[in-house]
């Protein structure tokens, strides 16, 4: 695969990946600290990929379950081991094809998307934890209510709105 369809791919699952943490942080799974701690982290991982997906577009959207959190990562750390592989020889030819960038972008991307792979193996392994909790709580997993927004003493003496 070339690199342009690596990135889409991981632009692709970058925007599954950011569709299901905001809607299971706005569940009552969230409740627990480990496992807002991991979707906080699944947030900054996906915030991280756009190291390189900043220079695709993707119109479509497939909505990911929970269980698929396990095979998106897994399909990414492939992805980024092979797009790692391909920059590398890029570099190592004297050539910046990838979307422009001189010697020094091109190592500082390289080293941004091994340091994100890293968080990839990371994220794998607690997200066992998280999909354990997940079924354990299966049934008993709410989407919490919106709740409005509670006026400041200032406000209420002085009856002001926003």
């Amino acid at each position: 695969m070339n690199t342009e369809t690596l990135v889409f791919e991981l632009l692709v699952q970058q925007k599954q990946l950011e569709a299901l943490q905001k809607r299971l942080i706005q569940t009552s799974i969230s409740e627990d600290e480990a496992s807002q701690t991991f979707l906080f982290d699944l947030k900054d991982y996906a915030d991280s990929l756009s190291l390189v997906t900043t220079y695709e577009t993707a119109s479509t959207l497939e909505e990911s379950q929970v269980e698929e959190i396990s095979a998106i990562l897994g399909d990414q750390s492939q992805i980024l081991r092979e797009l790692i592989q391909q920059l590398e020889k890029l570099e190592d030819n004297g050539k910046k094809d990838f979307y422009g960038q001189q010697e020094g972008e091109l190592r500082r991307t390289i080293a941004g998307l091994k340091g994100i792979l890293e968080l990839n193996g990371l994220l794998l392994q607690d997200n066992l934890t998280f999909q354990r909790k997940w079924k354990d709580a299966g049934s008993t997993v709410a989407v919490k209510e919106p709740t409005s927004e509670k006026t400041g003493f200032l406000q209420r003496l002085f009856g002001k709105k926003k």
